[in-house]
């Protein structure tokens, strides 16, 4: 399946979510995502995996017209707080409160509201253009909305808004895999679209599950398509389990004297893979590959488990050494190794599901050039 890696583009109804998708497996946790529609654009901040809060440069769907529309307050009213609200370089919310015209609960409740109202208008954009700003800088709100990433996909696909494309994209899937084991679902999550996730993690043959589902296809099938969009199904075959890796460590010819050795000759290969993709997907690139190694910390050998990376993509060699010095490498080489192509493997999956195929083929035939 096909996932959104550029950073800007065009995007059509059923794009919206693959966009956030995007931002979602990114592990980029913060982001300026702008969406432009016609004359109109909408930023929407995102930090924490949740929507924070949303702006709007269309003048007709701002606050003041907002309440004009949808509150009791008179628009004389209005007029006199806003102009002074401009003279003074004050919010309009904090001269309602000081005219004594609305409440503190009724100030939180009408900015809340009309937040919803701009996301609700976002879900029916037809088409228009996206660019994901990773470096936005520290944009804050008092009133925020924090609606997780999750919610609002979730939200569009139970209004089955595109059956067509979830179907399309699913006509040459025969199996699915299982990318996250104990994920945060939604508070308000359904039993039967659990029912779903359920079925998928038992049976995994698409077709199996179809078949056994309660739900009509087509629903089924976008529930699939939900689990997938949040990185908890995936239509690619997993990472090889720990001990396959040692397995294909151990038919390698490749032997190493020490662990700084070992260290040397796969840092090559993990900088030569952030090079690739910082290339194409710039700063966060780190971030990336940084958590494609948290993804797998917990598996990894005991020297392994606090790598982290260094500006250029390499594994920070004094950190590990400090780990390992005390033990014998003759006897801890294998395990050592194995950790190391664990997280090869790693990068090289983040390469796939952030960039596609071709990239990952590009690594490959490279690692392959220089003797594995």
């Amino acid at each position: 399946m096909n996932h959104v890696s550029k950073m800007n583009g065009s995007f059509t109804d059923s794009d919206i979510v693959e966009v956030l998708s995007m931002i979602l497996k990114s592990g980029h946790k913060e982001c300026k995502l702008e969406l432009t529609v016609d004359d109109h654009s909408k930023k929407i901040i995102i930090k924490n995996n949740k929507i924070n809060f949303i702006y709007s440069d269309d003048l007709k769907g701002n606050l003041f017209e907002y309440l004009k529309k949808n509150t009791n307050l008179q628009e004389s009213d209005l007029d006199k707080v806003k102009e002074t609200a401009l003279e003074n370089g004050s919010r309009l919310g904090k001269e309602l409160i000081m005219s004594d015209l609305i409440s503190y609960d009724q100030l939180w409740n009408y900015v809340n509201n009309h937040q919803k109202l701009l996301l609700k208008n976002i879900s029916g954009y037809v088409s228009g253009e996206y660019n994901v700003d990773w470096s936005s800088g520290e944009i804050s709100e008092n009133i925020e909305l924090n609606i997780p990433i999750e919610n609002f996909i979730l939200e569009k696909i139970r209004n089955n808004e595109f059956a067509d494309v979830i179907r399309e994209k699913f006509e040459i899937v025969n199996e699915l895999f299982i990318r996250n084991k104990n994920p945060e679902l939604p508070s308000d999550i359904l039993p039967f679209e659990l029912h779903v996730l359920s079925l998928c993690i038992k049976l995994k043959d698409i077709n199996m599950i179809l078949k056994e589902s309660e739900l009509k296809e087509e629903d089924t099938l976008k529930y699939i398509y939900y689990f997938h969009l949040i990185d908890i199904l995936s239509t690619e075959k997993p990472l090889k389990t720990g001990e396959e890796l040692k397995d294909d460590y151990l038919s390698m010819n490749i032997s190493f004297s020490s662990y700084e050795e070992a260290l040397k000759h796969y840092n090559i290969k993990f900088e030569m893979i952030y090079k690739i993709v910082s290339k194409e997907i710039g700063p966060v690139a780190l971030s990336i590959l940084s958590n494609s190694i948290d993804d797998i910390r917990d598996n990894l050998p005991v020297f392994l488990k606090g790598a982290e990376i260094d500006k250029n993509g390499r594994l920070i060699d004094k950190k590990i050494l400090k780990k390992v010095w005390y033990h014998d490498f003759e006897s801890h080489s294998s395990e050592f190794v194995r950790g190391l192509e664990e997280l090869l493997y790693a990068q090289i999956f983040a390469v796939k599901k952030n960039l596609g195929i071709d990239y990952e083929n590009q690594i490959l035939r490279w690692l392959k050039g220089t003797g594995n």
